[in-house]
Order: C-alpha cells, then sequence, then structure tokens
C-alpha cells in the first residue's frame, strides 16, 4: 500500500511540474497579470480537484 501511495504522490508531482512549465512555456510580449492569475487559477482550482478525485479512485479501487 506504501509503494502505491508513493507512485501517486510521483504522479501528481509529475503533473504539477508538467501543468507549471505548461503555462510558462512562452513568451509573451503583452505580459498582463490577470491572464496569468487567470491560468493558474484554472491550473490549482480545475486540475486539483481531478488530481484528488483520480486519487481517490485509485487508492479505493487498489
Amino acid at each position: 500500500m506504501l509503494n502505491t501511495l508513493i507512485i501517486l504522490v510521483i504522479i501528481v508531482c509529475v503533473l504539477a511540474l508538467i501543468g507549471t512549465l505548461f503555462v510558462t512555456k512562452k513568451l509573451d510580449d503583452t505580459y498582463e497579470r490577470k491572464k496569468s492569475f487567470s491560468s493558474l487559477t484554472y491550473i490549482y482550482f480545475l486540475g486539483l480537484p481531478a488530481i484528488i478525485l483520480v486519487s481517490v479512485l485509485i487508492w479505493v479501487f487498489i
């Protein structure tokens, strides 16, 4: 069980890294603070519940 949780944590960390790199990937000549905040809001407030849901489903069914 502990190995499963460790693997799950590694997967979540990798997904967070990929999401962060995706948002910061391109240079924006017309940088807008609101646009950047909006992008991060989507990642953390929409992505986090999805990750938690997947984590719980994996935990329940494994």
